[in-house]
């Protein structure tokens, strides 16, 4: 088992704006940089406690135009944002020395399921 801690994501306030200016109840917005904060800290934390992070907001901010590329309203993440989560979650894991590969299974294989009879397959 690994725990791992992860950062938010950064948040495009430009994206946040189009976003609010169009919703029906006016909240208050994050900011990129209390966003920051926060990552800070969850960096700190886990370096502190001695276990892997991933720094979403860091990392996404490298890349050039990561506002629309990876935020699809300034906050939630596009296909693209959630393939960085992915990509990095798997490069923690592997680096745990955890693989979907070498996993054993806890339930049967879908292919091996009688759908007919589907408790059989369980009680195995």
């Amino acid at each position: 088992m690994v725990i791992v801690l992860i950062t938010p994501p950064p948040v495009c306030e430009e994206g946040r704006k189009l976003y609010r200016d169009n919703a029906s109840d006016k909240l208050s917005e994050r900011t990129n940089e209390v966003t920051g904060e926060y990552a800070k800290a969850c960096v700190e934390t886990a370096k502190e406690i001695g276990v892997p992070y991933i720094d979403l907001w860091s990392k996404m901010q490298e890349t050039d135009g990561w506002n629309k590329k990876f935020l699809w309203d300034g906050l939630h993440l596009t296909v693209d944002g959630n393939a960085v989560v992915y990509q990095e979650v798997i490069k923690v894991f592997n680096e745990a020395g955890l693989s979907a590969d070498n996993m054993p299974f806890d339930f049967p294989d879908y292919s091996e399921i009688d759908h007919k009879n589907p408790e059989t397959s369980f009680q195995q």
